[in-house]
């Protein structure tokens, strides 16, 4: 009766990972993912369709803001998101299936404004920084002291920190240097200040830690079948940006 009702099971979870499309979701975040027209391509989504691929699993994938996207996959059971930075804090929160780029987070001024001059976060304390909602890098400058009522915006989407550093409204903002390379004027109209070491990590294919066991251990088996390959562009250390 043991080894039927393991066959059985074996079956069941074959057919499921076979009729149900996986979930995933996703931001508009260049370079690693990014739109032209209805066509969602780039680093982070090239290797997350290898993956799929070597997996031979159907897969849906939306585009969504970040927070909706994070909310999404910390909610649901079976949904997974990308791209998304392992820190301490999201580790027991998330099942971590494959790194996909490392990610460099850096504060930018203008190019306009030598005034504003810090080489740590003591010394950025003093100026107002803006950061997109429910990144890593707003938990981190709370722990660091940082508050919306002083010295914090908190905005939507990256796109507005830009313009808000042109406006005045902000003095620092904290964003990828990946991203900054990405804009339109690769990052021209900015100043990169100071890198925030402690934020640099690997953005990684994550799942709701409730996810079927079936589908992780199948995603993971492709990862590995992919890395055996050929290591992805972003994670040699010798090719730019990083």
């Amino acid at each position: 009766m043991g080894w039927q009702h393991s066959i059985w099971l074996t079956v069941l979870c074959s057919f499921w990972l076979q009729a149900a499309p996986v979930h995933l979701v996703t931001e508009v975040f260049p370079p690693y993912q990014q739109q032209s027209g209805d066509e969602l391509h780039g680093w982070s989504v090239d290797i997350v369709r290898q993956i799929m691929q070597a997996a031979e699993l159907p897969y849906q994938i939306d585009v969504m803001p970040w927070a909706r996207a994070y909310k999404t996959a910390h909610s649901i059971p079976d949904t997974l998101i990308f791209s998304l930075l392992r820190t301490e804090e999201r580790e027991n929160e998330f099942a971590w299936v494959a790194p996909l780029c490392p990610m460099r987070i850096s504060f930018y001024t203008s190019s306009h404004r030598p005034d504003v001059q810090a080489d740590d976060l003591n010394s950025a304390l003093k100026y107002v920084v803006g950061v997109e909602n429910g990144q890593a890098n707003y938990r981190y400058l709370r722990e660091q002291g940082f508050r919306e009522s002083r010295n914090l915006v908190v905005v939507g989407h990256n796109h507005q920190l830009q313009q808000m550093l042109e406006l005045g409204r902000i003095d620092l903002m904290l964003v990828s240097d990946a991203y900054v390379q990405q804009l339109p004027d690769h990052g021209a109209q900015l100043r990169r200040v100071f890198t925030a070491h402690a934020l640099e990590k690997y953005l990684f294919l994550a799942a709701h830690p409730a996810t079927n066991p079936a589908l992780l251990q199948k995603l993971q088996k492709a990862w590995q079948q992919i890395k055996s390959q050929q290591i992805p562009a972003c994670q040699q250390v010798s090719s730019p940006p990083f």
